[in-house]
């Protein structure tokens, strides 16, 4: 899932990269935190309202000087609506974050790892102010697993019909 988001810049976060840029520096997103309340987002929030996990950026680039791409894997076992993001900078600092009152953006499922992407366009900041400090993990990689559990499942399901099918074919029921 890739989903453009133009989040609400917290006064915090905006702060945060005003000292940066000041200090000849970018502020660096490093975390991105998963929660299930649906609202309307306030520039002077500090954290999430219900927060459900705070995950480590696996993979980042620069589209443009104004937008970001980035991907998180959340492979917790919780399940939960995915109702409000909140982007985090190094010092622990809430960036930015966005909720709809009514939408979910996911669901994570405790059986399967909830892959998302996000194209964060940042056009109220200066250009190449922000960054993402990123785990360096080629996503490609982690979804085979993912697509292998699905194909043994598939084969497992397919094996006890055919099997169900034998027993009653070996008992002249069908």
């Amino acid at each position: 899932m890739s989903t453009i988001l133009t989040p609400v810049i917290t006064d915090r976060g905006l702060q945060a990269v005003f000292n940066a840029d000041n200090n000849g520096l970018a502020a660096k997103i490093t975390k991105v935190s998963l929660g299930t309340a649906g609202y309307t987002p306030k520039s002077n929030q500090t954290r999430l309202k219900q927060a459900e996990n705070t995950i480590g950026i696996a993979s980042g680039r620069k589209v443009d000087s104004h937008q970001l791409h980035l991907n998180i894997l959340e492979d917790s076992n919780k399940s939960y609506w995915v109702k409000e993001v909140g982007f985090y900078l190094d010092d622990g600092t809430l960036f930015a974050v966005y909720s709809h009152p009514t939408k979910a953006l996911a669901y994570k499922s405790p059986e399967v790892d909830l892959l998302l992407a996000f194209d964060l366009a940042l056009t109220a900041l200066p250009a190449n102010k922000v960054i993402i400090k990123d785990q360096g993990v080629d996503l490609n990689i982690l979804i085979a697993p993912e697509l292998a559990k699905l194909a043994t499942a598939e084969i497992t399901n397919m094996y006890r019909y055919i099997k169900q099918k034998f027993i009653l074919l070996e008992k002249g029921i069908i």
